[in-house]
């Protein structure tokens, strides 16, 4: 017989809420490697496809001789390695590859996850220029990288690809010589893909790092140190032996001059800023006009914040630069940052009906990286 019932919710009103789940942060650890894809390797409609390791590359139509493979190779192949790498194909028309930017553009379009991008193929100087100049201004954030084995990068006078890049101040594309590997790079960008971790003390730099897989220039003849210096006056990188002992990459600059490890973090920083204060003004019904509403923005930014400097990439250090509302020259930063806002009651009556925020003032201290040490020993007999 059946049971005729009221409900319990008069009574006892249990309220279930879960929160809605953050915005997918990058990891900025995928790398894209662009180029001609073998017949075989069906891509159907897409432009890329993602590989977890080189033998899923092989099972899906790759050989060993594929100059892709080779450089998902050295992606792999580092001490740190990424948990993926992603193949960007080049398309054909009547026999003819499209231009190494219009790839590139076209990769960049299809999808937004990829951080880094590698031309595997030999560009010439106005192709990698156009590639460079695209993505200094491509959203999302993106860094393109090259090998070049070009005599003109270490020439005195000329520079080459290195000097032109410089000159037009271009800072996200970095760029290796190399006369070893078509594609040495690579390995010095999967080990900074595998490195990006986001766990303590994660954060890194470039310099003096392996690139296994690659052959230092100075292995097997002389590589002199005029032509070293030549490269990296105009922000160019090589991989060179020191010492006997030491095969390392040097140094791990943009084309402006910029460190790589500036740029990625910075880049991540700022995806990062972006989606905290999204997921406030998502998650909730609505965000006060208030201090305590401008609290709750700041309160969120102070994770990535404390993120950054969980890493490593800030630290504790004394404000050097202009004085920013309640912070001056000389002052310390305990923990690597500041976050300030103007107060609410001096915004404008027309910002306050356009339901803006007053400006957020997020005041950073990088921790840096020493690259030379002097030493200096006084000896008494």
């Amino acid at each position: 017989m059946a049971t005729f019932t009221l409900p319990l919710d008069p009574i006892a009103n249990i309220m279930v809420n879960l929160s809605a789940r953050s915005a997918v942060r990058k990891a900025f650890n995928l790398a894209l490697l662009m180029g001609d894809v073998p017949d075989d390797v069906e891509f159907g409609s897409v432009r890329i496809k993602t590989y977890a390791n080189t033998t899923e590359m092989l099972q899906d139509g790759f050989t060993t001789d594929d100059r892709l493979y080779k450089a998902a190779e050295l992606v792999f192949g580092q001490d740190k390695k990424p948990p993926l790498v992603a193949v960007g194909k080049a398309l054909k028309t009547s026999g003819t590859l499209e231009q190494p930017v219009a790839t590139l553009q076209a990769c960049r379009e299809e999808d937004g996850e990829w951080y880094l991008g590698i031309y595997c193929g030999d560009l010439t100087e106005e192709q990698l220029i156009a590639c460079a100049q695209y993505v200094e201004s491509v959203r999302p954030d993106t860094l393109f990288a090259y090998t070049t084995s070009d005599a003109k990068t270490y020439g005195i006078e000329d520079g080459g690809i290195f000097a032109k890049l410089k000159n037009l101040g271009y800072r996200r594309s970095i760029g290796q010589f190399s006369s070893k590997h078509a594609d040495a790079l690579c390995a010095a960008m999967g080990w900074s893909m595998g490195a990006m971790t986001g766990t303590l003390k994660s954060a890194f730099t470039l310099a003096y790092k392996r690139e296994v897989g690659v052959e230092t220039e100075n292995a097997d003849s002389l590589f002199s140190t005029a032509k070293v210096n030549a490269i990296k006056k105009n922000n160019g990188n090589i991989y060179i032996n020191r010492g006997s002992y030491y095969n390392v990459f040097e140094d791990g600059t943009m084309a402006d001059g910029t460190w790589f490890d500036e740029m990625i973090f910075l880049d991540k920083y700022k995806n990062d800023m972006q989606l905290a204060i999204m997921d406030v003004l998502y998650q909730n019904n609505k965000v006060a006009q208030t201090e305590s509403g401008m609290t709750r923005l700041k309160d969120a930014l102070k994770v990535v914040c404390e993120d950054m400097n969980n890493v490593g990439f800030i630290s504790a250090g004394v404000w050097k630069s202009d004085d920013i509302l309640g912070l001056s020259y000389g002052d310390t930063l305990p923990k690597g940052y500041m976050i300030q806002s103007q107060p609410i009651d001096e915004q404008s009556q027309a910002d306050r009906d356009a339901r803006k925020a007053p400006p957020i003032y997020v005041s950073l201290k990088l921790a840096g990286a020493i690259h030379h040490v002097t030493v200096q020993c006084d000896v008494n007999r």
